[in-house]
Parts: C-alpha cells; structure tokens; sequence
C-alpha cells in the first residue's frame, strides 16, 4: 500500500461515524487515540492500519500505554508476545485475538 493510500484510510478510519453510535459502543478509532497523539504519529512504523488499530485496542482493553506497546509491536514482537509481558496473568492470545477482531470491525464500520 502506498504510503497516501495508507494515509487516506488512516485518515476514513479515524474520522468520526457520521451515525450514532452502535449497540456495541463503537466510538471509532480516534476515541482510542492517547491525548496529543495524531492519528499519523500513532500509526507510524506500524505495517498497516489494522495492526496500529489493534494495538490502540489492547492499550484500551488491558489499561497499557500505547507508547510501550507501539515500541514493541513495532520492533517486530507480536502482539501476543508483547501483551504477555506486561499483563503474564491474561490469556495473550485471546487478547490479541479480540483486539484484532475490533480492528477489523473499526475499519469495514468506516469503508
């Protein structure tokens, strides 16, 4: 994906829903973006959209700072791996697994 194309679905991903909110809660992905981050910096050095959406998920799910996160997920760790070592108590996997389900639900919401 070229670096606009990343850019422009960044940019459809973040932008608010132009309708209410869902049951399920979905706010979009610019309510999972920590203060003072813009949408380009969080996703920055990430492979794609998705794996930026979610590790914002797991910082949001399991309370983890996103920076912390992002260094990790970036440096080739997976999020599994990364999740285990800061929260060795809650099954990775599973964690993973729904953070990459949301993300996929953040972005067919927005398309």
């Amino acid at each position: 994906m070229t670096r606009i194309t990343l850019l422009t679905a960044l940019a459809l991903a973040l932008a608010p829903p132009a309708y209410a909110q869902s049951a399920a809660g979905h706010t979009g992905l610019a309510a999972l973006l920590p203060a003072g981050l813009s949408p380009e910096d969080a996703c920055r050095g990430f492979r794609d959209l998705g794996e930026c959406s979610a590790t914002l998920h797991v910082a949001r799910n399991l309370d983890i700072p996103f920076a912390d996160l992002k260094d990790r997920v970036t440096s080739g760790q997976s999020l599994g791996t990364v999740i285990h070592a800061f929260k060795p108590t809650v099954d990775s996997r599973r964690e993973a697994q729904r953070a990459e389900e949301q993300a996929r639900e953040d972005l067919r919401s927005q398309s």
